[in-house]
């Protein structure tokens, strides 16, 4: 069903003019311009014609580690989804390990994320994408950091910074993928996306792994996982920003950092 649907939604208009089809792609603006009864000017991709037509040749994943800016921001990416998957599903597969009703610690902890995604919706959409994605972060990793901290009489507060973790780290998750695309430009967002992707698949796979380190410590998990998630948070400084900034369209563009 839904791929029938797709069949009626248009080309996007950035993705044509970098296969170099500038006609095709003004059709698309002038008609969406047409539905919402704005008049659109007379000439709209004539300035960036030919400099995306020079990169009109396909790109692949070796394309994201080619110049030094990019490399830099692809490897960072790669780092930072491969810890947001490590420590959103290892908390995920912790819930049961938890002290108390096992159905309810599930409960909640599948009820944190709607307070999760609500928030990385907010600042997404009203706050800098560097500083949302380092503060949650941070944060998930502080939470993480001190539930070890806590005495063993207090097993409901060390569930409750648990959550409050999974809970910043749900933000994160869903900052970092409008982040990501935002960051490469269009000739490489789906290559870049589909890499950041693949690298959380690696942290997906080694996410029961930390699970495990129980057995030597209950509180190794959480001192890994939340050092990571820090470190990570940290380091997304670095990145660019791009929150008010225009989406990039070639590899030019995307050549000095933000």
């Amino acid at each position: 069903m839904v791929t029938i649907f797709t069949m009626f939604i248009p080309e996007s208009p950035r993705w044509l003019l970098s296969r170099g089809r500038v006609e095709e792609a003004e059709a698309i603006v002038r008609d969406a311009a047409k539905k919402n009864k704005i008049k659109p000017p007379p000439v709209i991709f004539s300035p960036l014609q030919k400099e995306l037509q020079c990169e009109s040749k396909a790109l692949n994943i070796c394309d994201l580690l080619r110049s030094p800016n990019i490399r830099w921001i692809s490897l960072t990416l790669w780092l930072v989804w491969n810890t947001l998957t490590i420590a959103y599903f290892a908390l995920s597969l912790n819930t049961a390990n938890l002290h108390g009703n096992a159905y309810f610690n599930c409960f909640v902890s599948a009820l944190v994320e709607i307070p999760a995604y609500t928030l990385s919706w907010v600042m997404f959409r009203w706050w800098s994408r560097r500083l949302s994605l380092s503060s949650t972060l941070f944060m998930g990793g502080v939470f993480l950091l001190s539930v070890q901290l806590m005495p063993a009489n207090l097993v409901y507060l060390s569930i409750t910074l648990e959550m409050m973790g999974k809970c910043a780290v749900t933000t994160a998750f869903a900052i970092v993928y409008a982040y990501t695309a935002e960051l490469y430009p269009t000739v490489l967002r789906n290559t870049a996306l589909g890499a950041c992707s693949m690298a959380s698949r690696i942290g997906s796979i080694i996410a029961p792994y930390f699970i495990y380190l129980r057995s030597y410590s209950v509180s190794l998990p959480y001192i890994l996982m939340g050092s990571m998630t820090v470190a990570s948070g940290l380091l997304t400084l670095l990145l660019p920003e791009s929150y008010g900034m225009p989406l990039p369209d070639t590899i030019s563009h995307m050549q000095h950092p933000g």
